[in-house]
């Protein structure tokens, strides 16, 4: 396309120009959408270690009630003192307690349950 017309290259420009407002726009909605997706909440827990010297790990607890029911939420053993719960939802209130198991897989009493708020949506 030759440019010598002056009303071609304003044309053109114009198309140029066009294209990167519709591509600022596009750009600016997917910032939207990222910003405006919802966010996954977590509740991360901790606890000392048991005393005792059989402890193979650490089953960990949620329930949606004080003082239960509770279901167990690991597959195996953790190993540490700390788990992240990423299967919560917004606006919720979760109560967890955490089980130490000896190296035969007998688990103790539940330990001090404590009470989770996640925020609201």
């Amino acid at each position: 396309m030759q440019l010598d017309d002056p009303y071609k290259r304003r044309f053109a420009r114009t198309l140029i120009l066009s294209s990167f407002v519709l591509l600022a726009a596009i750009l600016s909605g997917l910032a939207w959408f990222i910003a405006h997706r919802s966010i996954p909440h977590s509740v991360s827990l901790s606890w000392k270690p048991s005393i005792s010297t059989s402890v193979a790990g650490y089953n960990i607890y949620r329930g949606s009630s004080p003082g239960g029911p509770y279901t167990r939420l690991n597959s195996s053993l953790v190993m540490g003192t700390s788990y992240m719960d990423v299967a919560v939802e917004a606006g919720s209130t979760y109560f967890y307690v955490v089980r130490a198991v000896d190296k035969t897989g007998i688990e103790s009493t539940n330990s001090d349950e404590v009470k989770a708020i996640t925020p609201p949506p």
